[in-house]
């Protein structure tokens, strides 16, 4: 519209318009479910991995403290520690099995579940879209799937930690024979079935990350954004969705 065209338009034209797009973004109004638990958008998602990645970094510290504990005090009785373990500590020292069951978990979310997803998860969905740009992921639903197939890892891992014969005690690298044969230790039954699992579901999860990372940084960078004018830390978050 031309200069001249908008100085004679009529007083309420521009209000007018301005009302209907309000009226009209009122059909967008997001649930609490949709906007906070179920959300699409990268920064809420990003505040979500943040989140239960900061939940695990305290029980994956708790568990050192614990096991810590017994390996700088080898002789002595912490009767508070039979309180929190129950029969893996009885008598105030955690038995055997029960400590390596502490150092495998504490390995593996401190690994897997706080340094891979909840720092990754949370900076590369926070930054990549801001830095490069773009509105948000190339898919904003696999975004959102990719922080609940976490999630479901995590729960998963927590809930090994309940069985029976207790989680699973055979490292974090999971090797053979402790990963392979249910005989091998108490926690190589049960307890390596749900490390399995959860870890089948954290790489659903990696996988589901990486690919919108890529996605987005190829095919979504602003106009004159080249991969050359490329922040470093897009650059890092991209060698990491590769890798």
């Amino acid at each position: 519209m031309s200069n001249e065209a908008v100085l004679h338009a009529p007083a309420g034209a521009g209000l007018h318009h301005e009302a209907h797009g309000d009226h009209h973004h009122e059909h967008h109004h997001e649930t609490f479910i949709s906007k906070y638990v179920f959300s699409m958008d990268h920064k809420m998602i990003a505040k979500q991995f943040l989140i239960t990645g900061m939940v695990w970094a305290v029980l994956g510290g708790l568990m050192s403290v614990l096991f810590r504990l017994q390996l700088g005090y080898p002789e002595a009785s912490f009767p508070f520690l039979e309180d929190i373990l129950g029969k893996w500590a009885e008598g105030g020292k955690i038995t055997p099995d029960a400590y390596y069951a502490l150092v495998t978990t504490h390995g593996t979310v401190l690994v897997f579940f706080v340094l891979t997803a909840g720092l990754s998860g949370t900076f590369a969905n926070f930054l990549i879209p801001l830095q490069i740009g773009a509105r948000d992921m190339a898919s904003p639903f696999m975004n959102m799937l990719s922080y609940w197939f976490f999630f479901a890892a995590s729960i998963v891992m927590l809930s090994s930690m309940f069985v029976e014969f207790g989680p699973f005690s055979g490292g974090w690298t999971a090797y053979p024979p402790l990963s392979a044969l249910a005989s091998a230790s108490p926690g190589s039954g049960t307890g390596m079935d749900l490390w399995l699992i959860a870890m089948a579901l954290f790489v659903v999860s990696s996988l589901l990350g990486g690919l919108n990372y890529i996605a987005t940084i190829l095919n979504m960078r602003t106009k004159g954004m080249s991969m050359t004018r490329l922040p470093l830390t897009i650059w890092a978050l991209f060698f990491t969705a590769v890798l």
